[in-house]
C-alpha cells in the first residue's frame, strides 16, 4: 500500500504531466486540422511546445516558492497565536515575575529562526538604570554585573529617546557600538532585535533578541517581536494584578505578615519532620491599646511593624509569620526548643532596645499539625502567665 506521505507528491506529479501533457495535444490537433488534415509541421510545433514548456515549468516553480514562503508564514501565525495563548496562562504556572520573563523570552527566541541570544531588560528608577531580569545564551549573572542606563540603549537612540517601536540592526558594525561587544562577553553581536514593552502605559522593559550572524532579522521577525511583546505586557499586567490580589488576601498591609486565614492555610500543610521538631510561637504586646490612647495609633503601628521586622530578621525564611489580629503575632518554624528560646531572646531584648517600655508576652508550644489546637494551648499559656 502506498504511504499516505507519498500520496499528495504522486498526486502533484500527476497534475502536472496531464497539464503538460493536454495543452500539447490540443496544440498537435490544432495545427493538423488548420494544415488540412495532411502532416504536421513538427519544427514548428516543437519551438511551440518547448516555449510552452519551459513558461508551465517556470511558472510552476514560482507558484510553488510562493506556496511554501506562504505555508511558512502560516505556520510562523499559528506558532505566535499559540505562544500568545500560553503567555496568557504562564502568570498563573510560574513562581516569580522573573521566571515568567523567562518563559517569555524562550518563546520569543523559538520564534524567530534567527536568533541565538536573548535578554529581557527591567526598567528601574527615576535613573532608569538597566535590570537584566532574564537571558538566553548568556550568563545573567554576568549581565546584571554591566552597571548600564536606558539611554545607552539601541531602541533609546535610534528611536530619539521615545522607545516606541522594534529596532532591527543587522550589523552592529554599522552603529560604531561597543554596548554590543559587551554583552556577549566580547564576542561581537552583528545583528539585533529590540522591542519595547509597556505596562499600563509605562514603559516596563526591553525584549532584545540577538545573534553573532549579521542580516539575519526581517520585517516579519520585527512584526513577531513587535506582537509578541504587546501580548507580554499584558501577561505581565495580569501577573501583577493578581499578585496584588494575593497580597491584599493574604497579607497583613501593616506589618506585611501573613493575615491568620492564609496563615492557618499554610500551617495546615506544614510538613513534619521526625528528626527536626517544630514549634508555635505565640506573641502578644502587652496593653497595646494603652499605648495608642497615650501616643496614639501611629506610634502603635509603629510598634507592630518594628515587632514584625525583627522577627523576620531574627527566624529563618521558611518559618510562618502572621499577624493573627491587633496585637498577636504567631510563628510556625522548624528547629529545636532551646535555639528557638535564644531566638526569641534576642528579639525581646532588640524590641526592647527599639521601644523602652514596652513589651510582649510568649509562649513555645509544641506543633503536633493541628492548627487550631496549637494556637488554644499557646493562647491558654499567655493566660495564665497574665494571672
Amino acid at each position: 500500500m502506498t504511504p499516505l506521505s507519498s500520496v499528495k507528491p504522486l498526486v502533484k506529479t500527476g497534475f502536472l504531466w496531464w497539464l503538460l501533457v493536454v495543452p500539447l495535444l490540443l496544440f498537435s490537433l490544432l495545427f493538423w486540422a488548420f494544415n488540412g488534415g495532411h502532416h504536421l509541421p513538427w519544427l514548428l510545433l516543437a519551438g511551440v511546445a518547448t516555449v510552452f514548456i519551459l513558461a508551465m515549468t517556470l511558472g510552476y516553480f514560482l507558484y510553488q516558492a510562493q506556496f511554501n514562503r506562504l505555508q511558512q508564514q502560516l505556520q510562523q501565525l499559528r506558532d505566535l497565536s499559540d505562544a500568545t495563548s500560553e503567555l496568557l496562562a504562564l502568570p498563573a504556572q510560574c513562581h516569580s515575575e522573573n521566571a515568567f520573563l523567562q518563559a517569555l523570552l524562550n518563546k520569543a527566541v523559538a520564534l524567530v529562526e534567527g536568533a541565538e541570544l536573548g535578554s529581557v531588560i527591567l526598567i528601574q528608577g527615576h535613573e532608569r538604570k538597566l535590570h537584566f531580569a532574564a537571558a538566553y545564551g548568556q550568563e545573567l549573572k554576568k549581565l546584571q554585573q554591566l552597571n548600564m542606563q536606558l539611554p545607552q540603549t539601541f531602541q533609546y537612540r535610534l528611536t530619539g529617546g521615545r522607545c516606541d517601536r522594534v529596532i532591527t540592526i543587522n550589523d552592529t558594525d554599522d552603529t560604531d557600538d561597543q554596548i554590543a561587544r559587551q554583552l556577549f562577553g566580547g564576542q561581537l553581536i552583528r545583528a539585533t532585535l529590540s522591542s519595547p514593552i509597556y505596562v499600563e502605559g509605562k514603559l516596563y522593559g526591553l525584549l532584545n533578541l540577538d545573534s553573532t550572524e549579521p542580516d539575519c532579522f526581517n520585517d516579519y521577525d520585527a512584526t513577531v517581536i513587535d506582537m509578541l511583546s504587546k501580548e507580554a505586557a499584558n501577561a505581565v499586567a495580569l501577573y501583577q494584578k493578581s499578585q496584588q490580589i494575593h497580597q491584599l488576601t493574604c497579607y497583613d498591609t501593616l506589618t506585611g505578615l501573613m493575615n491568620r486565614s492564609y496563615f492557618e492555610q499554610q500551617a495546615a500543610q506544614w510538613s513534619l519532620r521526625q528528626q527536626l521538631p517544630s514549634y508555635l510561637l505565640l506573641l502578644d504586646i502587652d496593653e497595646l491599646k494603652r499605648i495608642n490612647e497615650q501616643y496614639g495609633h501611629d506610634h502603635g503601628d509603629e510598634v507592630l511593624r518594628q515587632l514584625a521586622q525583627l522577627l523576620q530578621q531574627q527566624w529563618p525564611a521558611k518559618a510562618l509569620m502572621s499577624r493573627l489580629n491587633g496585637d498577636k503575632f504567631a510563628l510556625l518554624s522548624y528547629g529545636d526548643a532551646a535555639q528557638l528560646s535564644d531566638w526569641l531572646q534576642q528579639v525581646r531584648s532588640d524590641f526592647a532596645t527599639q521601644q523602652p517600655g514596652v513589651y510582649f508576652s510568649s509562649a513555645l508550644v509544641p506543633f503536633n499539625g493541628n492548627v487550631a489546637e496549637s494556637l488554644d494551648v499557646a493562647a491558654q499559656i499567655l493566660d495564665q502567665q497574665r494571672t
